[in-house]
Parts: structure tokens; sequence; C-alpha cells
């Protein structure tokens, strides 16, 4: 019988050696005949062992090394954490297969950056054979290509991609990271927060047996439905501020103000919202239940539509279980008029902020103009998700390598 694995380490005499493979550990007993090569081992190699297993040891008469070990391992892995993401990604592809989603892969390079004034893209190019170049982007999120799909007559597809964001790395992020994208034509965001809550509450089963996962000490409940409140209502409770009240910076301001909330010089009404959100509203909300929190104010950028008979509002989603928010989802806007005014919008944000020179996505526009049926859409961070379920308190675990 032979085995082969790493060792992982041994008694001072070499006599006895733990070896180490994808499935496990064994006890290799070695025997003196081949003290040569035993002598020579180090913690690390790869070494093959030829013998028989003898009271749950294996007594190895024949090594062979297979390659030294020179210096310690640059990375350490968690194998259960790795396993576990190969579960999550093999669940999500089958439980959107089994819904009959079509399964679909975009470009990861864009002709125009994002818009979104709190995104930034990565910027590379392109170098023909004639030497001209043209500059490209790292998709922030494959929506635009996503939608060309759907207009395309492919109305119900996912996607399981890389998303890439300059300038964001902490804790809970990385500027490369794994996300879900889903599209359904003919729903809106009712239907994706329904498909949402299915998705994770059977996930954790599957994953489990357990539809309550404990995260950071703290038992969380995946049950559907979900709690559900809007943003206007979460801001009264808990900063005690009407956004029907604030629909002008300042407006916002003087609101703001008035509660002994920062204030600053240059800021906008999105920097505003945000600042309060993340301190007053974020800490509050529930740790032992998912909660979705709808209808965002229409001031901060999005490609959702209007709340009905409501333009201050837009049917937008935001899903935050254990204190991380996941995801984020619309009822998608299909006006060409009304996206290329959001746009344009954007894109002098851009210009007065980082010197942005290029156009809008016009190929998308073309798409809208020919028309996109109703849909609903989302993207949710499939590592923020893995770290709920590994019940890690950082995303380094979940992510293989983290070298930037």
């Amino acid at each position: 019988m032979v085995i082969a694995g790493r060792v992982d380490h041994m008694d001072r005499n070499r006599t006895k050696v733990i070896l180490k493979d994808e499935t496990g550990v064994i006890e290799v007993e070695v025997v003196e005949s081949v003290a040569d090569i035993r002598s020579s081992l180090e913690v690390g190699d790869l070494i093959e062992c030829e013998g028989q297993v003898e009271n749950g040891r294996f007594a190895a008469a024949a090594l062979r090394m297979l390659t030294p070990s020179l210096r310690h391992a640059p990375d350490s892995f968690n194998p259960e954490i790795l396993k576990l993401r190969g579960a999550v990604l093999q669940f999500t592809r089958r439980f959107f297969d089994e819904r009959h989603f079509l399964a679909v892969d975009t470009p990861t390079f864009m002709t125009t950056p994002d818009l979104t004034p709190a995104l930034a893209s990565f910027e590379t190019s392109f170098r023909n054979e004639a030497g001209h170049t043209q500059l490209f982007y790292l998709q922030t999120s494959p929506e635009h290509y996503m939608k060309r799909l759907l207009v395309a007559g492919c109305e119900r597809i996912y996607q399981i991609c890389r998303f890439y964001r300059n300038g964001e790395r902490y804790d809970e992020h990385h500027p490369e990271f794994t996300g879900l994208e889903w599209y359904e034509a003919y729903a809106d965001y009712h239907q994706v927060m329904k498909t949402t809550e299915e998705y994770i509450a059977s996930l954790a089963v599957s994953l489990n047996g357990d539809i309550t996962p404990t995260y950071q000490s703290v038992s969380i409940d995946f049950s559907p439905p979900w709690p559900r409140q809007t943003v206007r209502d979460v801001l009264l409770e808990h900063a005690h501020l009407d956004l029907n009240a604030c629909q002008t910076l300042a407006a916002f301001s003087d609101q703001a103000t008035r509660h002994g909330y920062e204030i600053r010089d240059d800021d906008t009404w999105d920097d505003l919202f945000h600042r309060i959100f993340v301190q007053q509203v974020e800490p509050s909300l529930p740790s032992d239940r998912p909660i979705f929190l709808t209808e965002y104010p229409a001031q901060l950028p999005s490609l959702a539509k209007f709340v009905l008979d409501d333009t201050r509002y837009v049917e937008r989603f935001e899903l935050y279980i254990g204190g991380l928010e996941l995801a984020n989802a619309f009822t998608e806007l299909n006006d060409p008029d009304e996206q290329r005014r959001r746009f344009e919008v954007d894109r002098k944000i851009k210009q007065n902020g980082e010197g942005y020179t290029g156009g809008v996505d016009e190929a998308l526009l073309a798409a809208l103009e020919h028309g996109m049926p109703p849909a609903g859409g989302i993207a949710l961070g499939l590592d923020r998700l893995m770290m709920i379920l590994a019940d890690v308190p950082t995303i380094d675990p979940v992510i293989s390598f983290r070298d930037y």
C-alpha cells in the first residue's frame, strides 16, 4: 500500500511522522531500515510511504522524497472554510438552475466606468496592433451587460463572478470580491426579496441542517418572511429625522443641525445621509434577524424605478444580516430617458471630482430604447454571506488570498 502527503509534524527521532493531505492526517511509523532518508526529513516535505496499516497507524517500510520543503508555508488556509466556500457556490448554482434561471457570463471589461459617485472603477487600457490604445474599466458589477441580455430575451438569468471596486479595502470588504447577481423579467423588488429569503434560508439548512445559524455569538433566525422597513421609517426611529422634510441639501442640513449631527462645508446630500445612516441606523438594526430596508431616497444614485405616485423614493432594498450589508436590489429602471438623465447627473459629479472626460454607457441606453421588460434584479456579496455562515468576524478567512 502506498500513501503520500505533507509532513505536518514529527518526533525528535523522526520515527513517528504525522502525514497530512486533504482527507485528514495519519501517523506513520518509520522503520530503522530507511534511516538515511528519515534523517533528512523536515516538516513541510511531501513524501511517499510504502507499507501497511497496523492498529490505526501506517507502518512504513520504504520512503521516497517527492518534494522537499525549502521554507515555511507562505499562506495558511482553513480547509473547512474552503469546503464551505465550494459548497456555497455549488448550492447557489443548483438553486437557480432548478428554478430555470439561465447561468450567464459577461465581459469583465467595460467601455465606461461605473458612474455611481460613491464607486471607483479600476482603469486599464487595450493596445491594438497599430499601437492605438483604448481605455477600459473593470466592472463594479455585471449589471449593464445582464440588462442587455434581458432586452435580448433572456428573461431569468444569474451570474456568479468577480466584482472590482477601487479604493475599498477594510475588514468586511476586498477590492476584488465574489458576487451573485440575478435578474427576473416581469418581476419587481418584492419578488426579488422573496427569492432572496428562499435562497439564503435554504442554503443555511443545506449546509448546517439548521435555519438559525450563529454569527459572532448571536443566533440569527433565517425563517421567512423577514422584516421589512422603509428607510424613512428607520431614519425616523433611530435618527429622529423625517426624509419627507429633507428633500434638499439645505433642508436636510437644517434638520440635521437641529438634532446635533455633524455638518461639513463640503457635504453633499449623499454625504450627509450616509454619515447619519452609518452612525445612527446601522448599529440599531436587529442582530438576530435579517432585515430588508426598502424605498430608498431618490437623491441617492441607483438604477431603480420610482415608487408609484411618489418620486421622492425608489423601489430599492438593501439586505442586512448580522450587521453586514449583503445585497442591493431594485425594481429595475427601464425608461431610457430617465436613465440617460441620471447618467448625465452622475457623469457631471465624476467630472468635477475625478476629472472623468468620457461619456455614458450608450450600449445600455440603446438596449433600453429597444425595450427592456419590467424586471427585478439584485447584487449580493457572497463573501460576506460566507462570513456569516463560517462565523468569522472579517472577510480574510473566506477568500483564498488577500495579498493586497
